[in-house]
């Protein structure tokens, strides 16, 4: 698992992008919270379909034994 520190996207760092130039930085802080509870959604998501898949494998593996 990766042990690197989470960085949390700055106002700065997201009026880069192009279409967020002009946006305020009430709203560039709303969008960073929730490009932050997005990504916290997805690793979810991906850690509990790996483990899901470990499960399965164990699960064949002994079913395969029998």
């Amino acid at each position: 698992m990766n042990s690197k520190p989470k960085k949390r996207l700055s106002i700065a760092e997201l009026k880069s992008y192009p279409g967020f130039e002009n946006y305020a930085d009430e709203m560039a802080e709303e969008t960073n919270a929730s490009l932050e509870a997005l990504s916290i959604l997805f690793y979810e998501h991906y850690q509990k379909t790996i483990k899901e898949k470990e499960g399965l494998k164990v699960f064949s593996i002994k079913e395969n034994e029998l």
